[in-house]
């Protein structure tokens, strides 16, 4: 120990010490009792600044490792704040770039090379988060992190830190991602309703108890995603509207594969078919839309043929219920009635009380004559 505390600073690669250092401090931070999200603590940032400041480590090398270190943490699951990625992001653009405020920042050409790559392997990141939306911000948390990734995907797609990207480039990438979603999401939810064995080996009636439970599953991952998620994509609602689309697309092959195993008279089917509906028609951007176009096909002609059966049914029964009855006349339904006295009612007296007589007061009279006026003729 004494040989370090002794040794002369200069012969050192302060740089590499540097990362080694700000890695391990990281590590220690992340490892918390408490979610951190990869910020320092207030004394671990006074010991990283008055490092960089003792021994000339540059600005921009430190937060080129400090990137690089959060993407390493966030690939191996850690919950890592997308404010945080985008601050040290800006700072490295900007001496990249030369774009600073102040116009002192300086960048190496080993660094500007880091930096490029860090850039691309960043933007992969953050559309394998927005891909995985559900699980890398379950339930909208932590609190506004899918919508700064969304801030900092728009920063991470733009050519330099001056010319913003065109919107429906940063719309395609969205659309793309939201359509890996997509599938995600209903295949992790059949793997959790383990629906692939039961329609494969179960009898009709099981098949559709499973559909029915994973149609239920479903509405509610949608109602999820639209109470928490849908306000970090509020500008683009198509894009959520095909996300759900291309969802419920999935969900129609094994929908028309549990209604095939059906019987033609069977009508166990309605719950399922209700069920959808009043959620359908009750979702502005769904209703009508692909998928409840395909219900309502494939359950017309089963709605129509029951609609047939219960008017032949009724047409029966009420011919049947005809055919029972006897017709006769009135008079001699009216003669084969037994003579049976009825009821005499007695005879109620009212008495009414009498209206009382009211006189005019004679003060109107005098009053009627004072008003009296005479036109002449």
């Amino acid at each position: 120990m004494e040989e370090f505390i002794s040794a002369d600073p200069c012969r050192f690669d302060h740089s590499i010490l540097f990362r080694t250092l700000q890695k391990r401090t990281l590590d220690h931070r992340l490892n918390d009792s408490y979610s951190c999200l990869g910020w320092f603590s207030p004394g671990q940032v006074f010991v990283l600044d008055e490092y960089c400041a003792r021994y000339g480590v540059r600005g921009c090398h430190r937060h080129i490792c400090y990137l690089t270190e959060l993407m390493d943490n966030a690939e191996s699951g850690a919950v890592i704040d997308p404010t945080l990625l985008h601050y040290s992001f800006a700072f490295c653009a900007s001496h990249v770039h030369g774009n600073r405020p102040d116009g002192l920042g300086t960048v190496t050409a080993q660094e500007k090379e880091r930096f490029e790559d860090i850039k691309e392997r960043l933007r992969l990141l953050l559309e394998n988060q927005i891909t995985h939306f559900r699980y890398c911000f379950p339930f909208g948390r932590p609190e506004g992190g899918l919508k700064a990734t969304l801030s900092l995907l728009e920063r991470v797609l733009m050519k330099d830190i001056a010319t913003p990207v065109p919107p429906e480039e940063v719309k395609k990438v969205v659309r793309k991602c939201l359509e890996k979603a997509a599938l995600i999401n209903y295949t992790r939810l059949t793997e959790y309703a383990r629906i692939e064995e039961m329609l494969n080996q179960a009898s009709p009636e099981k098949k559709l108890e499973d559909i029915l439970q994973l149609a239920d599953l479903c509405i509610e991952v949608l109602q999820q995603n639209e109470e928490h998620h849908s306000e970090a994509f509020a500008w683009w609602p198509d894009l959520m509207a095909e996300h759900a689309e291309m969802f419920w697309s999935l969900f129609a092959v094994d929908l028309d594969s549990a209604l095939g195993a059906q019987a033609q008279d069977s009508w166990e089917s309605f719950p399922l078919f209700q069920m959808l509906n009043n959620y359908l028609r009750n979702d502005s951007h769904l209703c009508n839309g692909k998928f409840h176009k395909h219900l309502q096909e494939t359950f017309v002609p089963l709605v129509v043929r029951y609609i047939d059966l219960m008017e032949s049914s009724i047409a029966q029964s009420v011919h049947r219920g005809f055919e029972q009855e006897t017709w006769q006349p009135v008079k001699s339904i009216t003669n084969s009635l037994p003579n049976v006295p009825l009821p005499k009612v007695p005879s109620l007296t009212l008495n009414l009380p009498q209206i009382p007589t009211f006189s005019a007061p004679s003060w109107m009279a005098s009053l009627y004559d004072s008003t009296c006026v005479l036109f002449p003729v």
